[in-house]
């Protein structure tokens, strides 16, 4: 019995050695967060999309801040014919292999004569990635709101621009990750 009771002390503390190792380590934390959130993990990098009207660079951070730039973004190219900053936003996991991000960025008529701001544009973007998280499709839908209206603290009278809406269309754009150096 005596032997019994000092190996069951010993499994004991060698456990709880185990368990203090482990969360001094860090990896109590990863591996919740591989659990829970892990995900940033996996889609964190940059990703290009590559179309017949330019092209665009998607960098997503494990730490739920993304951010874009367009070809088209200075050109007029937008979607009443402004031009538009470099997109930012936050995401936030809603599935296995899916994330769902909110997206701003300003919007300039005629840039390049300096007409000026005409408002923020505010998007609401779903990106689905495959099995190796190598390639994910966005698709997007949102809309820009004039000087002076805040598009996540609108009040009754508040509506965005006039024909103003958009989509990332129907099929969505496809973003392949870019490989890492080496």
């Amino acid at each position: 019995m005596k032997g019994t009771h000092k190996r069951s002390i010993f499994v004991a503390a060698v456990a709880l050695i185990a368990v203090a190792t482990f969360l001094v380590s860090g990896q109590a934390g990863r591996a919740l967060a591989d659990e829970e959130a892990g995900l940033g993990d996996k889609v964190a990098g940059t990703y290009l999309a590559v179309t017949e009207n330019g092209a665009t660079i998607l960098q997503i951070s494990r730490d739920g801040n993304l951010s874009s730039i367009l070809s088209i973004q200075f050109t007029g190219g937008g979607v009443i014919g402004e031009s538009f900053s470099n997109t930012l936003g936050s995401w936030k996991k809603t599935g296995t292999r899916e994330i769902t991000a909110t997206t701003v960025d300003l919007n300039f008529q005629n840039f390049q004569s300096g007409l000026g701001f005409i408002g923020v544009a505010a998007t609401t973007n779903i990106m689905k990635f495959d099995q190796k998280f190598q390639t994910g499709t966005m698709t997007c839908q949102g809309r820009i709101f004039p000087p002076g209206v805040d598009p996540f603290q609108l009040k009754p009278e508040d509506s965005p621009i006039p024909k103003s809406e958009f989509t990332c269309g129907p099929q969505g754009i496809e973003f392949h990750r870019i490989p890492i150096a080496g």
